[in-house]
């Protein structure tokens, strides 16, 4: 099939990346074809303040910042919502969809990541909830307001522990499960993670740190009760799951792309396929799968010039992130996961400055907590480029 100059470029995805690309874009071209296509309802949002949403007293109506009809006029883009992408052709070019094939000049892949599910014993998908886009928040939303006094809350990563923070904020009671010896364990050493857990604790959650849940079971009222693996019991209202994300990369297999822990590009944003480039939480990069807003900026600013005809490549310095825990302010520039070393601690009680130093003492990543916050500039320097 030849395809013609006049096939647009398509970008799969609504959310920050795919928007952010898009917007980005426009500066470069402004009147190249671009179908955005989309499972959801093409809302614009803060997905970031899904997390700390209840606090700021958001209902799924304020969160939205503009509709998808006036977003895709703005951008000059076709809007395709409510239509799930299944396939990719790469020979020909085309995505096959609910709605029916698209053909492209380049494609681009801004999927995201799902939340990871790791059901208990007994229990049932519908049982856990999770908040990964703005559908699901409606969802939470409204079961909340049905009077939910006590949540059980799977996992205390990042999602996770702002999740727990922003129930408590409402007065909710949580119980915050994770196998983890303390919350962010991750990206936080044992002394600021375990002044969080003592922070969780005064705030009213009852933490089950090094604990999983075994069982689940659904009471004749509609509550749950949970069985962890030393035998305690809990009792809750309802069940929110935030045990990590998953880079969404089915759509890249279905065209032989190359996929490690998520869609393997190269500094241009390209896949395998020089035509097909991904960004955003489903992208995996030199630096790895970053799932980050400032990461999804610059891979934004570079693939749209790459998709005007520019060369660029991809360049990324040290990202520090703002953990929304009001219970502890945090700010972390987590290390790479492959590197060994170990941390070192100034500090005490809220206000900690850490570093992790490799196994030659170079550092490669920082967790700040409390009033250190504001150095996150001075530490953010020492930090080595994650792509040069």
């Amino acid at each position: 099939m030849t395809i013609a100059k006049l096939d647009p470029i398509i970008v799969v995805g609504s959310g920050l990346a795919g928007y952010t690309l898009i917007r980005q874009l426009r500066q470069f071209d402004a009147a190249r074809p671009v179908v955005l296509i989309t499972a959801d309802g093409g809302e614009v949002y803060s997905k970031p303040l899904l997390s700390n949403a209840l606090a700021k007293h958001e209902t799924p109506e304020t969160l939205v910042q503009k509709t998808a009809e006036d977003k895709a006029q703005e951008l000059n883009v076709v809007l395709v919502n409510r239509c799930r992408a299944l396939s990719i052709d790469a020979e020909r070019r085309i995505v096959k969809t609910t709605r029916g094939d698209f053909a492209y000049s380049d494609l681009v892949l801004a999927t995201g990541a799902s939340q990871r599910i790791i059901l208990p014993d007994h229990a049932e998908r519908d049982w856990l909830d999770t908040v990964n886009d703005l559908d699901d928040y409606r969802r939470w939303y409204q079961k909340l307001g049905h009077g939910a006094k006590r949540v059980l809350l799977i996992g205390a990563g990042l999602i996770g522990s702002e999740f727990a923070d922003d129930l408590m904020s409402r007065d909710v009671k949580v119980d915050l499960v994770d196998p983890a010896p303390w919350p962010l364990a991750r990206l936080l050493p044992e002394a600021i993670g375990q002044r969080l857990a003592e922070n969780f604790d005064a705030a009213g959650a009852r933490l089950h740190m090094g604990r999983y849940v075994k069982q689940l079971d659904r009471n004749h009222c509609g509550s749950y009760t949970a069985r962890l693996d030393n035998g305690e019991r809990l009792t809750c209202d309802l069940v929110l799951s935030a045990v990590g994300l998953v880079p969404q990369t089915e759509l890249a297999a279905s065209a032989g792309l190359a996929i490690g822990r998520g869609i393997r590009v190269d500094d241009r944003l390209a896949t395998t396929d020089p035509h097909i480039y991904a960004m955003g939480d489903c992208a995996e990069t030199r630096a790895g799968v970053l799932p980050y807003i400032l990461p999804l900026m610059a891979q934004a600013k570079v693939l749209a010039q790459v998709l005007a005809g520019a060369e660029q490549r991809l360049f990324m310095k040290a990202m520090p992130v703002t953990v929304k825990t009001t219970s502890l302010s945090l700010v972390v520039c987590p290390p790479n996961a492959e590197v060994d070393g170990h941390w070192s601690v100034d500090g005490h009680g809220d206000d900690c400055a850490a570093v992790f130093h490799d196994i030659n003492g170079a550092p490669q990543g920082f967790a700040l907590s409390g009033t250190t916050v504001a150095r996150r500039g001075e530490f953010g320097r020492l930090m080595p480029a994650l792509l040069a």
